[in-house]
């Protein structure tokens, strides 16, 4: 398996080079900048362009870009190119379950949502007709999740139908996804023009290492303007030690499906064992197991906890459910860890909590002019009746409560609350 970044790095660290160039540490010797040899990210006509076109065949795309930035990059260029490829409209239709990345790109680029209603906050499902709706004859592009947090997974081949009928490219963050390519479910097998995938999600790759993949059949202006369109938002110093990881990540889909597979089957494995000592699981999709933690007697941040203290710590907790989040290089040997650690909490009696609803709020202004208002900050209880001047997203999962521009109500404010969040910005009454 060819991966020409990772042998110019292994290369040239072999030479024992006086390191008189970037960046000012000297002790890790892949982390080197664009010196003779080492390739421009988005310039690139060497090992960088070769290692993004052996990419672009494991998956199946057009083309292939690497982004240092995640997929917050690389959803900030599908946003652009949309843009590029037909700039006299600047309308999307979106999920309303989003990255904040989507709406901080929609403001830099001066983009009107117009929001696809899903099953609840934190959910990416949407239907098909509410896409249908959500599509006017001034809709640049419609915008979907793959997968959210809890592992719940959107209708890629129903929505890319609608897209198709109507001439309207679909562009899907697949962040949660990248381990798809192991499959026949990648968003680009069911239709997505552009889809971002973050690498370091579900792969063997350091944080920040994301792949933005290009549709076979989506627009060639996409593939000519890609590289031009990320470094408008893309550091001009990317990390060699992300490219690398990127690079090895190839090797890895190349290489080692018997051990995505392997993985994905103890993953299965283990649900199966949790089910049988009591614990109540969501469907999740294959990487992730959801766990009701109210079922089994208390709140995910209780369960989380209960599990830090036996040296499990999991992607994301919440008031009901406790999120295990994999690797396709996970070791084996934690599945039996987390088992041993789960069959040691005592279950209780179950506890309920209600459900967190929250409409869609009226929009006052567009996104861009929120965010550029001039704003006050205030507390949550006070808030009702005012525009949200600003992006609220905890993290994990980075899933805004509220939009820019929109308006609060009561049901928004004690939203907030159980979330944890106090105070927020509103843009200041003139």
């Amino acid at each position: 398996m060819n991966t020409p970044i990772h042998d110019f790095l292994t290369a040239y660290s072999s030479r024992s080079p006086v390191r008189a160039h970037m960046p000012g540490g000297k002790t890790t010797p892949f982390d080197i900048t664009e010196i003779s040899g080492a390739d421009s990210l988005f310039e690139c006509d060497g090992i960088i362009r070769q290692s993004e076109e052996i990419a672009s065949s494991l998956f199946g795309s057009q083309k292939t870009l690497y982004s240092c930035g995640g997929s917050t990059l690389a959803i900030q260029t599908m946003l652009a190119l949309a843009k590029a490829g037909n700039p006299q409209k600047n309308r999307i239709a979106a999920s309303r379950y989003c990255h904040k990345s989507l709406v901080s790109a929609c403001v830099l680029l001066d983009l009107t949502v117009d929001w696809i209603p899903s099953d609840s906050f934190l959910s990416c499902k949407v239907t098909p007709q509410n896409v249908q709706r959500a599509v006017t004859d001034s809709t640049l592009c419609v915008f979907v999740q793959s997968i959210d947090y809890y592992g719940g997974e959107c209708d890629i081949a129903a929505v890319s139908q609608v897209c198709k009928k109507r001439n309207i490219p679909l562009l899907v963050d697949n962040a949660h996804g990248a381990y798809k390519v192991f499959t026949q479910n990648h968003p680009l097998s069911l239709g997505a023009d552009l889809s971002a995938d973050s690498a370091h999600k579900t792969l063997p790759c350091l944080t920040g290492g994301a792949y933005l993949h290009i549709g076979k059949n989506a627009p060639r202006v996409f593939s000519s303007a890609a590289k031009e369109m990320m470094s408008l938002f893309g550091s001009s110093s990317p990390s060699y030690l992300i490219l690398d990881s990127l690079d090895l990540c190839n090797r890895h889909i190349a290489l080692e499906k018997n051990k995505a597979e392997e993985t994905v089957a103890r993953i299965g494995e283990l649900k199966a064992r949790l089910a049988e000592i009591g614990y109540s699981l969501r469907q999740s999709d294959l990487m992730r197991i959801s766990v009701d933690a109210e079922e089994y007697g208390c709140s995910g941040f209780e369960l989380r906890e209960e599990l830090e203290k036996r040296s499990i710590f999991c992607e994301y907790a919440d008031r009901k459910y406790v999120v295990m989040l994999f690797s396709t290089a996970q070791p084996p040997e934690d599945f039996s860890k987390i088992l041993a650690a789960a069959k040691e909490i005592p279950k209780r009696k179950p506890v309920q909590s209600r459900d967190i609803f929250i409409p869609i709020p009226q929009a006052a202004m567009t996104l861009r002019e929120a965010v550029f208002s001039e704003t006050e900050q205030i507390s949550v209880c006070d808030a009702a009746g005012r525009v949200c001047g600003a992006v609220l997203a905890p993290c994990p999962p980075c899933v805004p409560v509220i939009m820019p521009g929109e308006i609060f109500t009561a049901r928004i404010g004690a939203a907030l609350k159980s979330l944890g969040i106090d105070k927020i910005r509103v843009v200041k009454a003139v």
